[in-house]
């Protein structure tokens, strides 16, 4: 009867064993997959804010006319004649290589779950250059062309936000 019980005792003790190694591995793939699934979301992250940051940095290579007119404009500071003529001259084309830039802006191939909605953010912001660039013609009332740029700050707010990331504005960034 003792050999029984020990033999039932070992067994008992080796399947409980076995079951606890079982848990451990299950546990450790787990944890292991939950590593990767995070790696891969803080991935996402820092490859869209790499984009993201890099559209001022675009913009800002290209618009410092188009500020510099901006400016003017908003302390009543702009000149007359021929030397308005000029600035406007310079705004209007400062705002359609802003376009173009924005326009070849490429999508990095890992930000291909956003790609319609950066799509969409850019195609906002280009819009609201070429509203700008037309009005250089006219009177210049960008209104309506800073409330397309709004829409795109909107449109990457939204994406931060689904990414768990402070919301930004872009606009901000490039009004300088």
């Amino acid at each position: 009867m003792k050999k029984l019980l020990m033999i039932g005792f070992s067994a008992a003790l080796f399947l409980g064993a076995c079951s606890e190694e079982t848990a451990t591995e299950d546990t450790a793939k787990e944890q292991t997959a939950s590593e990767e699934t995070s790696k891969e979301t803080g991935n996402a992250k820092q490859e869209f804010m790499r984009f993201y940051m890099s559209i001022p940095q675009t913009i800002n290579g290209t618009d410092a006319d188009l500020n510099t007119f901006e400016v003017n404009q908003t302390e009543s500071t702009l000149p007359e004649g021929a030397d308005l003529q000029a600035m406007k001259d310079a705004a209007k084309a400062s705002a359609e290589k802003t376009a173009a830039a924005v326009e070849g802006i490429e999508i990095p191939e890992s930000l291909a779950d956003h790609k319609e909605d950066i799509e969409a953010g850019l195609s906002s912001i280009k819009e609201s250059y070429d509203m700008k660039a037309e009005e250089l013609t006219k009177e210049a009332s960008f209104e309506a062309a800073n409330a397309k740029f709004a829409e795109a700050d909107e449109k990457f707010n939204a994406m931060l936000e689904s990414l768990e990331l402070n919301p930004s504005s872009i606009y901000t960034e490039v009004a300088k």
